[in-house]
């Protein structure tokens, strides 16, 4: 018994429950479907479709390299990870413009955005536990641990920046801003090598 009639909405495509059309012919209705979607899809940033892509877009195959417990784990570490990359943009953002309260949001959005980078390390330090116990093997890791401890020592730095002599607070605070910005752009390096390591495994 077929699912759905012949002449459902599913289209011309579908027929007796199966799929006519798995390998169209160049210029067929499907290559026109796929040309359709990757348009639709180009103005995204590949964070955003990693962000939202379900487990089951992380599966392994025969022919890729990544575990049940990666491709179960990866979709949360990247979304901490993404989250914690705008929170601390936003932050900065915050503290460029000065407008009324910047300090507090400043504080809130810069501890939000370190308190996400440090869970994302925590999901990647189990899920790499979980499916080989060998840690640091890829520039991803390596860098990753080296922005969660400038993420740790910065705000430390604007803290004790506030309770200290004008020179020196002076001197800690050009330290801070330059610690933030370089962090925020480690970040965006390391999201890029995350998915470059899931887009080629």
């Amino acid at each position: 018994m077929n699912p759905l009639p012949r002449n459902s909405s599913f289209g011309p495509e579908w027929k007796g429950g199966s799929v006519l059309n798995q390998n169209p012919a160049p210029g067929g209705e499907g290559r026109k479907i796929r040309r359709r979607i990757s348009s639709n899809l180009r103005p995204f940033p590949p964070s955003i479709l990693l962000l939202t892509a379900p487990a089951g877009a992380l599966a392994t195959s025969p022919n890729q390299g990544l575990s049940s417990e990666i491709a179960r784990l990866a979709p949360y570490h990247a979304s901490l990870a993404v989250l914690a990359f705008l929170l601390l943009v936003w932050g900065m953002t915050v503290a460029r413009r000065k407008g009324p309260g910047w300090l507090k949001k400043h504080r809130i959005l810069g501890i939000s955005g370190a308190a996400l980078a440090v869970s994302a390390m925590a999901v990647a330090a189990y899920m790499v536990s979980a499916a080989s116990k060998e840690h640091l093997r890829v520039p991803h890791a390596y860098l990753g641990s080296f922005i969660v401890l400038l993420l740790i020592v910065n705000p430390l730095l604007g803290f004790i920046q506030l309770r200290v002599g004008t020179d020196l607070g002076r001197r800690m605070r050009r330290v801070h801003r330059f610690l933030g910005r370089a962090a925020l752009l480690l970040m965006a390096l390391n999201i890029l090598f995350g998915m470059i390591i899931v887009g080629s495994a």
